[in-house]
């Protein structure tokens, strides 16, 4: 997945340099190319559908299904309290 979002992001500049290139010998500046703002990741999409609202990279985030996919389990380690 994160392959595909970087091809799809080098597209969109691609073909925003060129038609910022087409705009140039027009005589028009149409700016600088700005990224979109903070996208939300699959794994942070996933997480906000299971009800678990930490981000991805929190210790909070490993529960149910997300921990047995990290290899945590009961008696398995991750020694954690919710406080």
């Amino acid at each position: 997945m994160p392959e595909l979002v970087n091809t799809l992001k080098a597209l969109k500049k691609k073909d925003y340099d060129s038609k910022k290139f087409q705009a140039s010998l027009a005589g028009v500046d149409i700016g600088e190319y700005e990224e979109e703002k903070k996208t939300s990741s699959f794994d942070e999409i996933q997480l906000r559908a299971a009800g678990i609202t930490a981000s991805a990279d929190d210790v909070v985030s490993l529960q149910g299904r997300f921990a047995a996919d990290a290899g945590f389990g009961i008696g398995a380690g991750l020694g954690y309290v919710k406080e």
